[in-house]
């Protein structure tokens, strides 16, 4: 899915990121996504 490729893609940027900047970049790779479907009427 489209989530788990841009999962990937953050890993791999994160893992370019020179040492100074890794630490930030990981700080903010926690997130939390919440989904939710639509009620059927």
């Amino acid at each position: 899915s489209y989530i788990r490729y841009s999962q990937i893609c953050a890993q791999a940027v994160r893992a370019a990121m020179k040492p100074q900047y890794k630490a930030e970049a990981e700080k903010a790779a926690v997130a939390t996504v919440k989904t939710v479907k639509p009620k059927k009427e």
